[in-house]
């Protein structure tokens, strides 16, 4: 479904544009705000009872991606420092 593809693109590249200079002006405080998100997104990704439906899984999906991948980058900084 292109729509799905779309969407997910549009939301990971979103979340990653948004955290961009906090990540390089913060990698530590950016860290702890993305592993708090994330821990929170985890939670809820298998508590679906309220029927999400396929945007809300697919736009789901995308954020954990986007987070994780903004994690892996502030990891990055904070090692190469």
């Amino acid at each position: 479904m292109a729509w799905q593809r779309e969407k997910y693109q549009e939301t990971l590249e979103g979340l990653s544009g948004f955290f961009e200079e906090r990540l390089e002006q913060d990698p530590q405080g950016t860290l702890q705000q993305v592993e708090g998100e994330l821990k929170a997104l985890y939670i809820r990704l298998d508590q679906d009872w309220t029927g999400r439906g396929p945007v809300g899984d697919t736009v789901q999906t995308a954020t954990i991606a986007a987070l994780e991948r903004v994690r892996a980058r502030c990891l990055t900084r904070i090692v190469s420092r």
